[in-house]
């Protein structure tokens, strides 16, 4: 039996923020004529109101300029980036929506590289939790992808137990060109696309032995 999706805690999502304080505006301005009832159902919906805006703003600040948040990683900053064993490969999902960065990424390595798993990661205006794929070794992590469904939720708690502590983990990848891996013969011989991502299978009991 698949392991259940995970997802972002609903009063933490941009979404529904902005619609509580939009349907708690629309209330307020609906019943403001309204005699008692009015003056205590907008006193409430105004406080709906700024209480979703206050947490908006936070959420804001947070993922702003080089913070990290569960929409992204910026920067590898005060972690502990340690390399794990791996067990097998994977094909990364959603490399089509990466196409760019990750051709960036190519121009400051080769299609050998390292990628640093980020659990926990949402896509824009999403709110499950998957384990995404960055690619490092340039001068900020680049989106490669996310690990199958499969694979993230069987070690995408242990992942989150570890950033917590401090640490993240790194695994080896490999960039495909429309199949195709690059011609040692010929190596900057630019990768056709659609560009797709290889990335080792981190074993469980590697990730178990790590201490942060």
């Amino acid at each position: 039996m698949p392991a259940p999706r995970r997802k972002l805690s609903v009063v933490v999502w941009e979404p529904f923020l902005l619609g509580l304080v939009i349907v708690a505006a629309l209330a307020a301005s609906m019943t403001a004529r309204l005699p008692v009832i009015g003056m205590i159902t907008g006193a409430i919906a105004i406080v709906i109101a700024l209480s979703g805006v206050v947490q908006l703003v936070r959420l804001g600040f947070r993922s702003g300029g080089e913070r990290n948040s569960t929409s992204r990683l910026a920067t590898l900053d005060g972690f502990d980036v340690r390399a794990v064993s791996v067990d097998g490969v994977l094909m990364l999902d959603e490399t089509s929506r990466r196409q760019d960065s990750i051709d960036l990424a190519l121009g400051w390595t080769d299609p050998a590289l390292t990628v640093v798993l980020w659990p926990g990661a949402t896509r824009w205006l999403g709110r499950e939790l998957r384990v995404e794929a960055y690619v490092v070794g340039g001068p900020r992590p680049a989106r490669a992808g996310f690990l199958p469904r499969g694979t993230d939720a069987s070690i995408g708690q242990a992942l989150e137990k570890l950033r917590d502590g401090g640490v993240l983990v790194t695994v080896p990848a490999r960039v495909f060109g429309d199949g195709k891996l690059t011609d040692p013969a010929r190596p900057f011989t630019r990768l056709a696309r659609p560009l797709t991502v290889e990335v080792g299978r981190p074993a469980d009991d590697a990730i178990a032995a790590i201490q942060p």
